[in-house]
């Protein structure tokens, strides 16, 4: 008997040394340096939130290097998007990770979000542009503006964005195809047209919302498709563009749309929306 005890508590002591961050409680950005912690954040080359995150680190020193190193160091995976690093966060297969906002809120009850101080935060800004050579530029600019209109703004807050304001209407639409503002009064109503749209997967819970919406408005016809905006950008680069691709692009990284526009891919660049980076941490 005495023997099966000790066995049973042998096994207790592995399987907690197997996990040093069971335990561990993560209240304010700088408990991300201890010892064990599990950090989690996006891969820098697929998704704009891991050079946001490299840039926290980066803002850290000099006054805080010895806690960035730590930080550092504990970073045990590199997720492909914010997405995919969430779930890992939920998971428990990672303590904490560098997320937007945005995405904490559908799994709210599920998780902590811890802010990282003033002197060290980002603030991450979202574009978008219009493709060239699409067959349906006029009716691409008329919702890339419905996007934009004031009237958008309170969706876009109640799931954590930031809409950048003053945001300047595009060039108004041809003459061959309406806006959705008219359309909507009933005036005439636009050509069927279905349109395609790359778009960031930090997107992915507000805009399907924004395009039932416009769909209703306008009759038009809009597919998502999420990704990486590294992911896409290479895409877009490669020639996926209008029936073998986009016709719009949103972007978490304002740097993809400029490039794009700077080749000659894409036009009616805009800086739209802002958001926060924070950290995600699974509540027990």
């Amino acid at each position: 008997m005495f023997g099966a005890l000790f066995l049973l508590l042998c096994v207790g002591v592995a399987c907690q040394s197997q996990n040093p961050a069971a335990e561990l409680e993560i209240n304010e950005f700088s408990d991300l340096a201890g010892i064990g912690v599990r950090v989690g954040i996006v891969d820098p080359d697929l998704g704009p939130a891991g050079r946001y995150a490299r840039q926290v680190l980066a803002n850290m020193r000099p006054a805080a290097a010895a806690t960035a190193a730590a930080i550092e160091k504990n970073i045990v995976t590199y997720e492909s998007h914010v997405r995919a690093l969430l779930d890992k966060v939920l998971r428990h297969e990672v303590d904490a990770g560098f997320v937007y906002r945005s995405d904490t809120l559908k799994v709210k009850d599920k998780i902590t979000v811890v802010e990282i101080p003033a002197s060290f935060a980002v603030a991450p800004e979202y574009a978008l542009a219009r493709m060239q050579g699409i067959n349906t530029p006029a009716a691409a600019l008329d919702f890339i503006n419905w996007l934009l209109a004031p009237e958008r703004s309170k969706l876009w807050r109640e799931y954590g964005f930031r809409p950048l304001s003053p945001v300047s209407v595009l060039t108004a639409a041809s003459k061959t195809t309406t806006s959705v503002a008219s359309a909507a009064a009933g005036s005439q109503a636009l050509p069927k047209v279905s349109l395609t749209v790359f778009a960031a997967a930090v997107f992915y819970d507000v805009l399907p919302q924004l395009v039932k919406a416009y769909r209703e408005a306008s009759g038009v016809d809009v597919d998502l498709e999420f990704a990486g905006s590294g992911k896409l950008y290479q895409k877009l680069v490669q020639g996926a563009v209008g029936d073998c691709g986009a016709d719009i692009f949103l972007s978490a990284a304002p740097s993809y749309v400029a490039e794009l526009e700077r080749r000659g891919l894409a036009d009616s660049a805009r800086t739209f929306m802002g958001n926060d980076l924070v950290i995600a941490v699974c509540r027990e």
